[in-house]
């Protein structure tokens, strides 16, 4: 306790960002040790965003900010749950999530813990864009994207011949898991910084936890519902 309390008291004495920044408490080398509190904590706020996407408030101009807490919060908390599960899942796989060392020697990405720990920042992890760039070679999702176009296929047979004034498409879009992926990469810089919010189709929006989940089963067996019960140990290593 007394060692704790030296050491930040010696990180408020001037502090500043790059102080913060590279203290020993911001160094770590995340390891398959990690890999159950990003799943959990990942999980547990894709599942508070989908709550918060369930919620439809008719538009009350008096009611403004209290209403539009709830699509920002939904914004903020699939964003943040997107980068965590997908953090956990390199770290499920074997992979790691800090950045390379610049000053060490080139390797291949996504970057295998075993045998490159030392070639690892201790204070730098990936952004979520590299994570999504490499998430192909952990994950398959070509069962999601066929199942996709299943769906779209059905929808179009569904709708066939029904026309509807001034609407030139009945139908949304299906995208695939990667076009899924670009769009939460968006929301992660985006939606985080500035309090927008982008109209949605309801039927994306169910897309988004629908791949979010598939992730999920995919790299661990579980689905986001299971994962995201904080208080199950089941799931500790």
């Amino acid at each position: 306790m007394t060692l704790l309390h030296n050491q930040i008291n010696r990180l408020w004495h001037n502090p500043s960002y790059l102080k913060f920044k590279e203290h020993g408490f911001a160094r770590r080398i995340f390891t398959s040790k990690d890999t159950e509190g990003f799943l959990r904590t990942g999980a547990y706020l894709i599942k508070e965003a989908e709550k918060r996407s369930d919620t439809i408030i008719p538009w009350d101009e008096k009611r403004r900010y209290e209403i539009l807490a709830n699509p920002r919060l939904e914004n903020a908390f699939l964003a943040l749950g997107t980068e965590y599960l997908l953090k956990g899942i390199f770290l499920s796989k074997g992979y790691a999530i800090n950045k390379h060392e610049s000053s060490a020697p080139p390797v291949s990405y996504p970057i295998l813990l075993k045998g490159n720990r030392d070639k690892l920042r201790s204070n730098e992890v990936q952004d979520l864009s590299q994570i999504i760039a490499h998430l192909g070679r952990v994950i398959d999702f070509s069962e999601f994207d066929k199942s996709q176009k299943d769906e779209e296929k059905k929808a179009v047979a569904e709708l066939k011949g029904i026309h509807s004034k001034g609407i030139e498409k009945l139908t949304i879009p299906f995208p695939n898991a990667k076009q899924i992926l670009e769009y939460l990469h968006f929301k992660r810089n985006y939606a985080l910084h500035r309090p927008f919010i982008i109209p949605e189709f309801r039927g994306i929006t169910r897309h988004v936890f629908k791949l979010l989940d598939y992730i999920a089963q995919k790299g661990t067996g579980r689905k986001i519902e299971e994962l995201s019960k904080l208080n199950d140990t089941s799931g500790e290593k």
